[in-house]
């Protein structure tokens, strides 16, 4: 595995609609909306709602939450011992 794929920043398509959303589809899927607001979702579901400061910092989050997936899969588990899927995701005891 490379250096970058070890930390997760590979494999993430980036575009954007015509109202200036900005989405990435990866591990997990995101929605960076005008205001700055970056949505999380696994499949349809948003998991998670987190405020950027600028586009550096939202595209700093969406980065990280793929290197975590990514953890998760390279560990076998969450840091909590949960199991996870195929994708790294959380999915419980």
């Amino acid at each position: 595995m490379s250096k970058l794929a070890e930390h997760g920043l590979v494999d993430l398509k980036w575009s954007e609609d015509e109202d200036g959303n900005i989405f990435a589809e990866g591990l997990q899927e995101y929605e960076i909306d005008t205001n700055l607001e970056v949505a999380i979702f696994q499949g349809e579901k948003c998991v998670r709602v987190i405020q950027a400061e600028d586009m550096c910092h939202a595209a700093g989050i969406v980065a990280a939450q793929e290197s975590v997936c990514r953890w998760h899969l390279k560990m076998g588990a969450t840091w909590r011992g949960h199991k996870i899927n195929e994708r790294g995701w959380d999915i419980g005891k």
